[in-house]
């Protein structure tokens, strides 16, 4: 999937979930064609759930279910 940028959610609440994921979004490098994001599910699945059914931006243009722990988000570029 190319050059990817590792962005780890362990622990943030949806609202600071939703503002990282954006953030790195909109300032991430043009050579990056994707984010790794790590929202692991030992202690509950409330960020997975949003990371691969709920988040949305204009730049994702596709979700890959790496392992329960991981979902890489692909973008345009």
């Amino acid at each position: 999937y190319g050059k990817y940028f590792q962005l780890d959610l362990h622990g943030k609440s949806l609202q600071d979930a939703y503002s990282e994921l954006i953030y790195t979004i909109n300032s991430l490098d043009l050579s990056y064609k994707s984010i790794l994001v790590v929202h692991g599910y030992h202690l509950g699945t409330a960020l997975k759930d949003y990371v691969r059914n709920t988040f949305v931006h204009d730049e994702v243009i596709d979700k890959v279910n790496i392992d329960a722990g991981r979902t890489l988000l692909r973008l345009k570029r």
